[in-house]
């Protein structure tokens, strides 16, 4: 039995192809209708890239100003929001390598990254939860800007290899080692950081 979101998906798509005709026709109107299909799932994974929200509209607007300006180059064989999930990566990349910036917003990650620590939300813990994420963006900044999104996708979003192969274009076996690798390397920097850590503080008592 196919699963909801996937039949809910195909319906969208079947709607998208009919307005992609229509636009290309010359029908204006088709393509705020289209927008209307998938403009909450852009800003879905938009928001996961980026902090600022101004950032965020930002490039949701000019996600879709590319969508219009090159929906003639769509070959209508295959689904649209494959290629619009790869529109919307390839700008968030692109945006994520110039402002070289991600912010991780929620506890997802750290429970992820950090499973074996359990801790109390005391006021000594939220100041280490805290402390940890300040680390962990630090961290993302130096994993490849396709395995932050991969990285964020999966443990921000909660999305499955296959949903995260069809935004960044890739296979859900090259996307669950990619997420392997980068989530190993998270692990060996937070380990590092803290040894190094440890070390400053005995040299300093």
């Amino acid at each position: 039995m196919e699963d909801h979101s996937q039949i809910e998906l195909y319906a969208l798509n079947s709607q998208a192809a009919e307005h992609i005709r229509e636009f290309l026709k010359g029908d204006a109107d088709s393509f705020r209708l289209l927008i209307n299909l998938f403009d909450q799932r852009v800003q879905r994974i938009v928001s996961k890239m980026v902090y600022s929200y101004h950032d965020a509209q930002d490039l949701c607007n000019d996600i879709w100003l590319k969508v219009a300006q090159n929906l003639h180059k769509f070959d209508q064989a295959y689904p649209f929001h494959a290629w619009l999930y790869r529109l919307t990566s390839n700008t968030c990349i692109d945006f994520l390598r110039k402002k070289r910036e991600i912010t991780i917003k929620d506890d997802q990650l750290y429970h992820q990254v950090n499973k074996q620590q359990k801790m109390m939300d005391t006021p000594e813990s939220l100041f280490m939860k805290k402390e940890f994420y300040t680390q962990m963006n630090e961290l993302m900044m130096h994993l490849d800007e396709v395995d932050r999104i991969i990285v964020t996708l999966r443990f921000m979003d909660d999305c499955s290899y296959e949903e995260i192969g069809s935004i960044v274009g890739m296979s859900k076996n090259t996307v669950g080692t990619r997420l392997f690798r980068a989530r190993k390397q998270l692990k060996d920097q937070l380990a590092k950081t803290a040894q190094e850590r440890r070390m400053d503080d005995a040299t300093s008592g």
